[in-house]
């Protein structure tokens, strides 16, 4: 019997309302509008079985209340295959964002009793880098190629003095199901 992923829950961070605003409105400058229905977001999770929403509510409410707040820093535009630009937030503490999204995939892999419990292979993995996605889908490659350099110019522009990346400061709040 294969997992059971009907109307599944998404888990991402939730940034700071500044660093929501700027990520958002580079979103929808480039984002192909007709496939634009969501403000930037950082998923940690994309498919959580709706039904083990209750316990996994209360984890959340236990990281919540042992996690603060963290640094984040957004920048680095990297290609998403071809069809896509994607900018990345890294941590400070180092690794902030990785360890709560290891904690939540052992609890999440620890409470499987049926199939239907458990994680796609997607979400089933290491987190990998966490990222925005600025564009997907795209028609053309030149329109991934335009906004990638669009991002490291603006990025670029963006350093400080003896600094070698330009990036946008904010922070990670907490999460969002």
């Amino acid at each position: 019997m294969a997992a059971n992923h009907r109307n599944p829950l998404v888990l991402t961070l939730s940034l700071d309302k500044s660093s929501q605003h700027f990520l958002t409105s580079l979103r929808s400058k480039y984002f192909p509008k007709h496939r634009n229905f969501l403000n930037a977001h950082v998923t940690l999770f994309h498919a959580i079985p709706s039904h083990r929403r209750t316990e996994f509510e209360q984890e959340l409410s236990s990281i919540a209340k042992s996690v603060a707040p963290w640094d984040v820093f957004i920048g680095d535009p990297r290609k998403m295959g071809k069809k896509g630009v994607m900018v990345t937030v890294r941590d400070r503490p180092a690794r902030s964002t990785e360890e709560v999204h290891h904690r939540l995939l052992k609890f999440l892999q620890d409470g499987v009793k049926a199939d239907q419990d458990k994680l796609t292979e997607q979400d089933s993995k290491h987190l990998g880098r966490p990222h925005v996605t600025i564009l997907n889908k795209a028609e053309k490659e030149e329109e991934v190629e335009d906004c990638l350099q669009d991002l490291l110019k603006m990025f670029d522009g963006m350093k400080g003095e003896k600094e070698q990346f330009g990036q946008q400061k904010g922070t990670a709040i907490g999460l969002e199901l």
